[in-house]
């Protein structure tokens, strides 16, 4: 039997990717997205004989949510939410209404319908910053911005629903940093490639914390396993365990394109507050088979045949 499944921002970077994989294995398809930071464009082409059906709406309006008890959804992906930093700490109390409020709004709907699993895409920025592999067990949250804040505090949200509905499998994915084509917002990666083909001087802040990039078809595949397994609440990290600093990245993309980048730091851009922040993976792959098949190299090999 196909199943219902809900995306909400579905248009999105991680989202399309995500919605392009469910389609092709016949589910049927509901995407929720407010257009503000996702694109339609990203839900064209998508395989042949799709059911899929896109819903533009917010998730901070009362009737964002109205559209589900008539399409009944069987697994929820939750990946709507602001999650560019620099926009975040602009726009607290917005991060705080759609991040955390609009989880809200979501679950209080999903009370009401016979949901089999719920995915919340959370970040493993609710950590904070560490000289270790973090692990979900060893290392509590210290959110130390707005946007892990409303991550960590959604997370809360989750487990309750997890409480009042122990029939559902419902897993808090912390993601570490995604990368891969379509992306939205402009972090490290789509600015250094973006340097590349300008060939201009790409300005960026701090070069030696260490960051676990994670490809986002490798994210998919891990979003996709964790609606499956057991009935009650998880947390579970999506990284590879390996961190590679800014200047590695660029390093890696000389090595890739074959092309030299040139880096000015911005002092602007510098972070007062910074750190390392890498991930455990040992729960995830325990628990579900789930391992990386993207390294860093591999992955930017995609990403630039992708061109983008």
């Amino acid at each position: 039997m196909t199943a219902r499944v809900l995306v909400t921002g579905g248009a999105g970077f991680i989202g399309h990717h995500l919605v392009r994989s469910l389609l092709a294995d016949r589910a049927q398809v509901l995407v929720t997205d407010n257009l503000s930071f996702g694109r339609r464009a990203h839900l064209k082409g998508m395989p042949e004989g799709s059911r899929l059906e896109f819903q533009e709406t917010d998730i901070q309006r009362p009737d964002g949510f109205d559209v589900l008890p008539s399409f009944r959804p069987e697994i929820v992906y939750h990946l709507g939410a602001i999650h560019f930093v620099p926009y975040c700490d602009a726009h607290p109390q917005q991060t705080l209404r759609v991040n955390l409020l609009g989880t809200d709004r979501l679950l209080r709907r999903l009370r009401e319908l016979d949901v089999r699993s719920l995915v919340f895409a959370s970040t493993a920025a609710v950590y904070g910053f560490a000289d270790h592999p973090l692990t979900e067990e060893a290392d509590p949250p210290r959110p130390g911005d707005v946007y892990a804040l409303s991550k960590w505090l959604a997370e809360g949200l989750v487990r309750r629903f997890a409480h009042d509905r122990p029939d559902v499998r419902t897993v808090s994915a912390r993601c570490c940093n995604v990368f891969g084509p379509g992306e939205t917002n402009r972090h490290l990666l789509p600015d250094l490639l973006d340097g590349l083909r300008k060939g201009r001087v790409v300005a960026l802040g701090n070069t030696w914390p260490r960051r676990d990039y994670v490809y986002v078809t490798d994210v998919v595949c891990a979003l996709r396993r964790l609606a499956d397994g057991p009935v009650g609440y998880d947390v579970l990290n999506v990284s590879t365990g390996v961190g590679s600093t800014v200047l590695d990245v660029v390093q890696a993309i000389e090595a890739v394109s074959g092309q030299l980048i040139t880096v000015r730091q911005d002092p602007d851009r510098v972070r007062a507050r910074d750190g390392h922040l890498v991930c455990s993976n040992h729960r995830i792959v325990a628990r579900t088979g789930w391992r990386p098949a993207y390294d860093l190299k591999r992955g930017l090999d995609e990403l630039l045949a992708h061109g983008r």
